[in-house]
């Protein structure tokens, strides 16, 4: 088994590093991507080995962005080597358990953990978000990766494709909804930019022996809004929090992060709002098209959740929207239901 996932350089490289010729190699879980995980332990250390089917662009900016978040102080894994020629990265271990291990363990409900945890994650957050000004006058290529309409406007199709059409069958989507899209796409991407993520959910958030968390899975970083990363966490359907935890943590979020002083408290949470949606559609659509068209069915277990979370939202946003379109209320209601 380890000759067929270890390379001969990753199988050498822990040698030389404290690793008995008998380490094992357990495989671990991986989520919708094409990368495949293991441990390997021995003795008294352990690393995680990823191995990638292809070394494309999402592969090197792992490592190379890895490299950057560490030099600030940002709390990602360590790398500790790197095989290009065969996609494979071996890099620090983290732990057993994501957020959503500890939130909702499988078989249990939702854990009391969940106020003690989400504030240490949103603290790590701000971090992550106060870092970006100087991150980006160093590093003028992320900063060059914009999230911006042409990338939240790709969300929305992905969703009309994906989720409304292919999933629900709706052969003809109504102009006013298609136009309500667009209008979401430019608010969202009027909003202040910030170093994002990009997927920042509970299986992406590592949660340490110390209650430390850090991050992973973050190729996709890039500048976007300061409210998407945090609407991906707090709306995650893996993990389903409630409209009054998901209110409060954002209350906690808006108070420490001394950017979002430019906003009222009642313009913060229509922002949020916005970014939301953008993010929820987004995550509707990806369960539909890795379930239906990529055929890994523990996605589907997904859909319902992300549907309640998303009509849930969209209660949110009748009550503050500036918009007075019955027929797109009306619409995304039916897509729901």
């Amino acid at each position: 088994m380890k000759s067929q996932i270890l390379s001969e350089k990753i199988h050498q490289f822990l040698l030389t590093h404290g690793y008995k010729e008998s380490y094992q190699v357990t495989p671990i879980e991986g989520a919708g991507s094409l990368r495949r995980y293991y441990r390997i332990s021995s003795e008294d250390r352990s690393c995680i080995l990823q191995v990638s089917l292809e070394v494309d662009e999402d592969f090197k900016r792992f490592v190379d962005y890895a490299s950057v978040f560490r030099n600030y102080g940002l709390p990602v894994p360590r790398i500790y080597f790197v095989d290009e020629e065969n996609g494979s990265i071996l890099q620090e271990d983290l732990g057993h358990h994501c957020l959503l291990d500890e939130i909702r363990p499988p078989g249990k409900s939702k854990s009391c953990h969940v106020r003690v945890l989400y504030p240490i994650v949103i603290e790590t957050l701000v971090s992550w978000q106060e870092v970006s000004r100087s991150l980006f006058s160093a590093y003028p290529e992320i900063w060059m990766r914009r999230f911006d309409f042409s990338s939240l406007k790709w969300e929305t199709e992905y969703f009309s494709e994906n989720y409304l059409k292919n999933y629900k069958g709706i052969t003809s989507i109504p102009e006013e909804v298609k136009n309500f899209f667009s209008i979401l796409a430019l608010v969202v991407d009027a909003q202040p930019k910030v170093l994002m993520h990009r997927d920042f959910q509970s299986q992406n958030i590592m949660v340490k022996s110390n209650a430390e968390v850090a991050f992973v899975d973050f190729q996709g970083a890039r500048r976007g809004s300061m409210f998407y990363d945090l609407a991906s966490l707090l709306w995650d359907p893996y993990v389903e929090l409630s409209i009054m935890e998901i209110r409060d943590f954002f209350e906690y979020w808006r108070t420490s992060y001394r950017e979002t002083k430019i906003y009222t408290e009642e313009d913060a949470w229509e922002a949020f709002v916005y970014a939301s949606l953008q993010r929820l559609m987004q995550a509707l659509g990806a369960y539909c098209y890795l379930s239906k068209v990529k055929g890994i069915k523990k996605f589907e277990n997904y859909i319902e959740p992300g549907k309640r979370q998303l009509s849930l939202l969209f209660n949110e946003f009748k009550k503050i929207a500036k918009i007075n379109s019955k027929n797109v209320f009306d619409f995304m209601e039916s897509a729901l239901s």
